[in-house]
């Protein structure tokens, strides 16, 4: 029991990763902007926030600054998507292969060579009383407060997309902006709040692998989640509730992963480090039947 206690907590860890940063690409896409830029957006935000917490000595700090980073990155996304009718796709490959230079020649800029990798302030823990000390359950709630943060903003997302007024306009838009536009929906505003605050989403997801997981900065330490997160949303279906349970099946492919590494050493390690990219292509196909997209994910839209 201590062994599949220890394996969840380290599962659901990971989920926090998978999960916030599937879920910017959710909420964007709910307005239509299909965000493909979450590679990227993850490694400048690893890079910034890693930053940030090291030199401030607060963990805090560097959460909001890689939230900062990933909004500022998703604002010129949709920006110049808004302004100029640039593809999507294209603004969002452009992003990843932005964020990926930016990150290493951000982090190598500020810190320089050091002998010692550098070490990210100690994210505190919360432990919840009674219920953090039964078996099982307790590895869903003894974690430090980003994984808190997480199950708040899935549950959010679902309340607001799914029990208010303004989540059914946001919905509407993704279905057909120009039925939203005639009623009176401002369609243009809406997407730009969307993918702001998916993007910092996925900037929170990018800083918690530098200050969390692994505790430093690293280069490419985003390792082609951000890609996953992409195959996670449409796994969901663009559904939040999905997205927390697609990121908690993905998190546990890689963590076994990592378990196996251990005990299979005749097996080379490269073959489970493409077992969750497997397993993405691998849920396409088994579910391919049951994924919806919003209408207009992906598509231009313009009064003209």
């Amino acid at each position: 029991m201590a062994f599949v206690n220890v394996l969840l907590t380290q599962i659901v860890t990971y989920t926090t990763v998978y999960t916030l940063a599937s879920l910017g690409v959710v909420i964007a896409g709910r307005t239509g902007v299909f965000n493909v830029a979450g590679e990227g957006i993850m490694l400048a935000s690893a890079s910034a926030g890693f930053l940030a917490a090291f030199f401030s000595g607060n963990w805090l700090v560097g959460f909001a600054v890689g939230a900062l980073m990933g909004a500022l990155l998703g604002a010129i996304l949709i920006f110049l998507h808004e302004t100029f009718l640039v593809s999507q796709f294209i603004l969002g490959i452009s992003l990843v292969i932005f964020g990926s230079g930016i990150s290493d020649l951000l982090y190598k800029l500020v810190m320089g060579v050091r002998l010692q990798a550098p070490i990210a302030p100690a994210t505190p823990d919360v432990t919840i009383p009674l219920l953090g000390r039964i078996p099982i359950v307790g590895a869903f709630l003894n974690h430090d407060l980003i994984v808190y943060l997480m199950y708040v903003l899935v549950g959010a997302s679902w309340w607001f997309f799914y029990r208010t007024k303004r989540g059914l306009e946001t919905r509407a838009i993704g279905e057909n902006p120009v039925a939203a536009d005639v009623v009176g929906v401002p369609v243009v505003r809406r997407r730009y709040i969307a993918t702001i605050v998916g993007s910092a989403c996925i900037g929170i997801a990018g800083a918690y692998l530098p200050i969390v997981i692994i505790e430093t900065y690293a280069p490419d330490i985003a390792a082609g989640r951000g890609f996953m997160a992409i195959g996670i949303a449409i796994f969901a279906s663009w559904k939040p509730q999905r997205a927390f349970i697609g990121g908690m099946l993905f998190a546990a492919i890689e963590v076994i992963s990592f378990q196996l590494q251990i005990v299979s050493d005749q097996i080379p390690f490269q073959f489970f480090l493409m077992l969750p990219f497997v397993a993405v292509l691998a849920v396409m196909v088994l579910f391919k039947s049951r994924i919806e997209f919003p209408a207009a994910v992906g598509k231009p839209y313009s009064r003209e």
